[in-house]
């Protein structure tokens, strides 16, 4: 009778034990030391879950919707089915098998950057339960394979079977290199190189050093949000080091400027960099993303250190009414800045430089011998820039492109700075009278585009700030001093929102308004659906149009519907950014919007 229970029990204590030694561990513990890039999503289930309240995902799903996603479905579908024609069978049986980790990893492996070389890219899924599953499912599509003729080519790694398929003979379609795959336990392992699928499964076996032994990336995981639904991280100091050893020219003709990668990267401050790290959540009250560049203070230069806002005030100011569509402020001291890309300029070239500082100098001088660049423009630079933009005025892609939009420059002498602009502008401009300030209007240079369109560009002075605009209306609002309407600061829960990012005094703030920066969009594709070509048309005259044919294949945005059918699920984001001694800090939040709060 002992004997007869002992026996189930043992059989329910194993069946309760495997799944644990199945699971399958983070990423980081998968990966070896020598990682240069990681991107995971670490749970499939929980993220699909948070997903579903995201207000984008909802739109997607929208009845009004329906017309419009159903023939990009069926596009894309048709697209796929051109390439592999059992896609759509297999997708459907394989989807519901992944779960859990889904990862994309770059190895260093034995790459060091020569031509026609590359790291080892290597895909890790996490089907949790269902190993069975995909055992079959795997069987299925080689057998499938085989009696279609085609060659399978195996690898045993580390006890692993791998296997990939190449094209049958006589095929004269193009041969594309197919990734081994194979399965360990709950894990399905992708990629081209037998070499890098045995680090991970030594690391699975717990053998050789991992990434999470590597202080770089511990130290950027602790720096965002934890438990994120979407994590990525560069090894920027593996890459640099690469680069570093690279010679100016390259055997294929690249690199025209003759310039050492090594030493570019220097110049631009990357190769002070530890790493970038990425990370996403959605919670209740909105989608949160956070990018961290790891740049120890003792080591920036470069592009890098000019990305240092000062901290202090950078909230809307009283004036800024609540109906733009964009608001960025930034404090960051004009002069420091230009001075550091004159030192980028030198680390890169001397002989540029060189060049640059003589064009600097001559600037000006046709209209005033004694003009002097560097004294009366970048030396009446401050430490406050601000943007402000409004809707386009019309419907056309011409509209869009050229949206009314605000600069306000800081200065300690805002009207010496006017005049210095108006000194290096070759053409004379119009002047006009507006509550006793003078406007002054430039006309686009001929054949030059012009952020202003047809109207060219009005400057003026208001408290402290060189105003500049592509709309005369903003402009004068700017000069009367005060905000039309609700001002942006009084935007229901933006307060609360901009603590998310770190509050209003980090240096440098952002706010963009989803709903007026789409809805002209929204309209004009449904009216004009090719105007997405003029939309993305480069605004340099003669430049080759972009590559928009695929895109124009699977989207038919004359099915879009009104745009106040779907307006609910548009809201606003923030943004900020602020420097810590350990690197810069770029987050992101975007509240649920107003129409979908329960």
């Amino acid at each position: 009778m002992k004997l007869n229970l002992v026996r189930p029990l043992a059989a329910l204590l194993l069946a309760c034990a495997l799944p644990c030694l199945a699971a399958v561990p983070p990423v980081e513990k998968l990966l070896p030391a020598d990682t240069l890039v990681v991107l995971t999503i670490p749970d499939l289930d929980r993220a699909l879950a948070a997903a579903k309240d995201f207000p984008i995902a909802q739109l997607w799903r929208d009845p009004a919707m329906k017309p419009f996603t159903d023939k990009f479905e069926q596009k894309l579908r048709e697209l796929v089915g051109e390439q592999e024609k059992n896609f759509e069978k297999d997708w459907a049986e394989f989807k519901p098998l992944v779960s859990g980790q889904v990862s994309l990893a770059v190895l260093r492996g034995d790459w060091q950057g020569e031509p026609g070389t590359s790291p080892e890219v290597v895909v890790l899924l996490d089907v949790k339960d269902k190993g069975k599953q995909l055992h079959d499912f795997i069987e299925r599509c080689e057998k499938r394979d085989i009696d279609a003729g085609k060659t399978i080519q195996r690898e045993t790694v580390r006890g692993v079977k791998f296997a990939r398929t190449a094209p049958k003979e006589g095929d004269d379609s193009p041969k594309k290199s197919q990734p081994y795959v194979g399965q360990s336990g709950a894990l399905l392992l992708l990629s081209e190189s037998p070499k890098a699928l045995e680090k991970v499964l030594a690391r699975q076996d717990g053998a050789g050093a991992g990434l999470d032994e590597t202080p770089e990336f511990e130290r950027a995981r602790s720096a965002v949000v934890r438990e994120p639904h979407a994590f990525g991280w560069v090894n920027v100091k593996a890459l640099a080091a690469v680069l570093a050893k690279l010679p100016a020219q390259q055997p294929d003709g690249g690199n025209p400027l003759g310039l050492a990668p090594g030493r570019m990267a220097d110049a631009l401050g990357l190769s002070g960099l530890d790493g970038i790290v990425f990370a996403a959540r959605q919670t209740p009250e909105g989608t949160q993303a956070e990018l961290f560049v790891q740049a120890p203070q003792a080591r920036r230069k470069g592009l890098v250190s000019m990305l240092i806002p000062e901290a202090g005030e950078s909230g809307p100011t009283p004036t800024v009414a609540g109906d733009v569509s964009k608001f960025t402020r930034i404090r960051i001291d004009g002069q420091k800045a230009f001075k550091g890309i004159e030192r980028m300029i030198t680390d890169l070239n001397p002989q540029m430089a060189g060049i640059v500082t003589l064009m600097l100098e001559n600037v000006g001088k046709d209209k005033d011998p004694n003009f002097d660049l560097r004294k009366q423009i970048i030396g009446n630079l401050g430490a406050d820039f601000i943007t402000i933009q409004k809707a386009p005025r019309g419907k056309t892609a011409a509209d869009l492109a050229s949206p009314p939009t605000l600069f306000l420059v800081a200065s300690p002498k805002p009207e010496a700075l006017l005049q210095a602009l108006l000194t290096i502008n070759p053409l004379p401009p119009k002047e006009r009278e507006f509550l006793g300030r003078k406007i002054y209007n430039l006309a686009p240079l001929p054949g030059m585009p012009s952020p202003g369109g047809k109207g060219g560009m009005s400057f003026s002075t208001t408290a402290g700030y060189l105003a500049v605009a592509t709309d005369a209306g903003m402009l004068e609002e700017a000069l009367r001093g005060e905000a039309q309407g609700k001002p942006l600061s009084e935007v229901p829960g933006l307060a609360d929102a901009a603590q998310k990012v770190g509050g209003l005094n980090t240096g440098w703030f952002s706010y963009q308004n989803q709903s007026e920066s789409f809805r002209v969009l929204f309209e004009m594709l449904k009216q004009d659906p090719d105007g997405v070509e003029k939309l993305f048309a480069s605004p340099i005259p003669g430049a080759p149009a972009p590559p928009l044919q695929a895109l124009k294949n699977l989207v038919d945005f004359s099915l879009l519907p009104p745009f106040d059918a779907i307006a609910k699920y548009l809201g606003y984001s923030v943004q900020a950014t602020a420097g810590t001694p350990e690197g810069i800090s770029f987050k992101s939040f975007t509240p649920i919007p107003a129409g979908l709060k329960k």
